[in-house]
């Protein structure tokens, strides 16, 4: 029997296949998934237990809860100054969900997308579900930040849609800044496009400010924010992200749940209502934790004669420059599981301008990473 080309289009990504390598070791310290080792708040779990215990577990709209979106437009307004209505946000699986579910919602058959590489790998496939064509823009950080908006405009043609942005990104951490966005969204409104702008990490920034490009004028009627409790609250199983939008956008995406996934787990949009009232404190807590662990980390593979890295800005990824080893990304990776016990992921995972580098999670506690970081520092330095 046969699978369809999106099955055969869609092959493991490498991020999975080191994290499933790594479980064939009785003792490994895997840094590959971002899928962080702090406990979920005591309070947000209290929350959840309570509506189960109160048989809040059943359907609920397509759209989610409505005082789960109430909690999210008081949210997103905090934290950018911009009021949507509940009719203006749908509730999905995670942010993954809302992504998925937004791609297909503005894109038909042969329609373009850009992507800013490297990018989390799933942008491509779910680009590709949808029958879409993905265009990349090469984008590392500094080394080209002047160049990106005319190189992002250089890619737009005339089946253009959107293009993606991931700020603060995964996998490198760069943020990027209030000139290249206003860029970017001189170019969305030139060529009538929308700009999808993936949140997630937001709110772990370490040092300066985030700025959104809702926050440009004109940009709202555009901009398709897309943002999870997964990180910011350590809510990965959770599984509830969101997209605000214009009214149309989350219509379209609460008619296209019905036929995925129905709708988010009601109690876990019940404990995310809980996490957003009591988001500061929240927040704070993670991002210091994770501040903490990037910074001890880079501390350790600074020291290496081989291995380049800058000072982590935000997120709980570092993006190391392997070049002067003079293996690949996927050789080095896999040898440092094999010899080492560590798995950690190929820069190539994020796509061709990955090639070079590797990427950690910084997910497990701090004595742990400095272990692995001396490791990885003798593994580099003795090749």
């Amino acid at each position: 029997m046969y699978v369809s080309n999106t099955v055969l289009e869609n092959e493991p990504q490498l991020v999975r296949k080191l994290y499933d390598r790594s479980k064939s070791y009785k003792e490994v310290i895997d840094l590959t998934l971002g899928d962080p080792d702090i406990p979920t708040p005591d309070a947000v779990k209290a929350a959840a237990y309570k509506a189960i215990d109160q048989n809040k577990t059943k359907y609920t709209a397509n759209a989610g809860l409505t005082e789960l979106r109430k909690a999210i437009s008081d949210d997103v307004y905090r934290r950018t100054g911009i009021r949507y209505s509940v009719d203006e946000i749908a509730v999905t699986a995670g942010a993954m969900g809302a992504l998925y579910l937004t791609a297909v919602s503005i894109l038909n058959p042969g329609d373009e997308m850009i992507i800013l590489e490297p990018h989390w790998p799933n942008y491509t496939n779910m680009v590709k579900m949808c029958g879409g064509v993905p265009k990349y823009v090469s984008f590392i950080g500094d080394e080209n930040m002047k160049e990106l908006s005319a190189n992002i405009e250089k890619a737009v043609s005339d089946k253009t849609r959107a293009i993606i942005i991931n700020s603060p990104s995964n996998p490198t951490g760069v943020i990027l800044p209030p000139d290249t966005l206003s860029e970017i969204a001189a170019i969305a409104e030139k060529y009538d496009l929308y700009v999808l702008t993936d949140e997630v990490y937001r709110t772990i920034v370490f040092d300066g400010s985030f700025k959104s490009i809702l926050e440009l004028p004109r940009m709202k009627e555009r901009t398709l924010l897309i943002d999870s409790l997964s990180k910011r609250f350590s809510m990965t199983g959770f599984r509830v992200g969101f997209v605000c939008g214009p009214e149309s956008i989350a219509k379209a995406v609460a008619t296209l749940q019905e036929n995925v996934n129905s709708c988010a787990c009601m109690f876990a949009q019940l404990a995310s209502k809980e996490a957003l009232e009591h988001s500061e404190a929240l927040e704070k807590e993670i991002c210091e934790t994770f501040k903490e662990r990037c910074f001890a980390m880079t501390a350790e593979l600074k020291k290496s004669k081989k291995l380049r890295l800058s000072d982590p800005v935000s997120t709980f990824y570092l993006f190391i420059d392997i070049k002067e080893t003079g293996l690949s990304s996927e050789e080095f990776c896999y040898r440092l599981l094999d010899e080492k016990h560590i798995a950690v992921v190929p820069g190539n995972a994020f796509n061709k301008a990955g090639e070079g580098y590797i990427r950690i999670a910084c997910t497990v506690g701090k004595e742990k990473l400095i272990a692995s970081a001396k490791e990885i520092v003798a593994f580099a330095d003795g090749l």
